[in-house]
């Protein structure tokens, strides 16, 4: 449920949006602790990060909206052959091996693509998940979105 909220808030909303609602929830999903088929709580989220309405968001989770290009994304993944997270696509073809890397590796990878100089490639996944190329080309706005550490019981 969580995939598909945050690519329908992706499309109604924007990038900014869906970034500020992913954060949000991954905040409240490792560190909180908070699952993330809980719809109440994925509403609440997708209200207030992303400026959603509440009934629209409810709808959208109760439907089967989106649930196919979800899984035309995870087939798409398969056959990259993606397999854990973190794993990072460079130029919509480079996948990297899954897990943590070093950063020599990274700059290696990043600067083998430069030389490719082929430019910034179309997103992997717009086209299969239904974003529009105006969504896309949208700038990021960064923010200074911070929490609060979450005391570990030891």
């Amino acid at each position: 449920a969580s995939h598909r909220l945050v690519q329908w808030v992706t499309k109604r909303k924007g990038v900014t949006a869906a970034e500020a609602l992913y954060s949000a929830l991954n905040h409240r999903h490792f560190e909180l602790g908070q699952k993330l088929n809980d719809r109440r709580m994925l509403v609440q989220v997708a209200q207030e990060t992303a400026g959603v309405d509440p009934a629209a968001a409810e709808a959208f989770l109760a439907s089967e909206e989106g649930v196919a290009e979800i899984n035309e994304a995870q087939q798409m993944l398969r056959r990259l052959g993606v397999s854990g997270i973190p794993t990072l696509v460079l130029g919509a073809k480079a996948v990297l091996p899954s897990g943590a890397l070093s950063s020599e590796y990274l700059v290696q990878a990043f600067r083998q693509l430069e030389e490719a100089s082929e430019g910034a490639p179309d997103s992997v996944f717009a086209e299969a998940l239904g974003v529009p190329l105006e969504v896309l080309a949208e700038p990021l706005a960064l923010g200074e979105q911070r929490y609060e550490p979450v005391a570990v019981a030891g």
